[in-house]
């Protein structure tokens, strides 16, 4: 599985096995002829209710790990597939932001900064894990009454490299600008995320990589 790490010093907080849990998920989608390559991708995440960026200890490792390889996903040392941070006692909303950097010679002008933006509503559920994998929770979501029986990998909320492509179904809104050789998206939408259980994460046991049970567990 194609592979690379993201160096940073700085470590995230540590996770309780019985706290509130938020899985991330970065994720950017390319076009198939992007020619975007992973040692092209630069990764940073913030949260609203945190002052520092969201590091996992061993820093942002961006991998392919689905079988359709236009999906780069940022995730961890123990899990490949996003990341895992606690969520406040009474933190019912906030906002995640996936800042991504990308720099492709091939594709014009060359360098890109994507600033995606989602506003999470924490809704109620069976457990204390919210997951931005809709496919975690595909039956409560919206694309489960249009006649799509199992999870589609581009019915996510993922971000893009490009403005073409968007699902109207999101209701995201995009803009984007060209300056001094640099095309600047930025992506703001709005997603409400109901309560799971750990046992419900069923992509991370799938794409999460070898060690992923291991942290499952911790997080129990």
């Amino acid at each position: 599985m194609p592979q690379r790490q993201i160096d940073n010093a700085m470590s995230t907080m540590s996770l309780d096995a019985r706290a509130r849990t938020l899985h991330l998920l970065p994720v950017l989608q390319v076009d198939p002829f992007d020619g975007v390559a992973l040692e092209d991708i630069t990764l940073s995440v913030s949260v609203s209710w945190l002052d520092a960026p969201v590091v996992p200890t061993s820093g942002w490792t961006l991998r392919q790990p689905y079988p359709n390889r236009l999906y780069f996903v940022g995730g961890s040392d123990d899990c490949h597939l996003g990341h895992f941070i606690t969520l406040p006692d009474g933190q019912q909303a906030g906002e995640v932001t996936f800042h991504w950097a990308v720099d492709v010679s091939a594709l014009p002008p060359g360098h890109f900064q994507v600033t995606h933006r989602l506003d999470l509503a924490f809704d109620e559920g069976e457990g204390r894990t919210w997951s931005m994998d809709v496919a975690n929770w595909w039956a409560q979501s919206e694309f489960a009454t249009e006649g799509h029986a199992t999870p589609e990998i581009g019915r996510n909320r993922f971000s893009r490299l490009k403005r073409q492509g968007f699902s109207p179904s999101r209701r995201a809104h995009v803009s984007e600008a060209l300056r001094d050789g640099c095309r600047y998206l930025d992506i703001h939408e709005s997603l409400e995320l109901p309560a799971i259980t750990l046992g419900d994460c069923w992509t991370i046991d799938t794409y999460g990589g070898d060690t992923v049970h291991e942290c499952l567990e911790a997080l129990r």
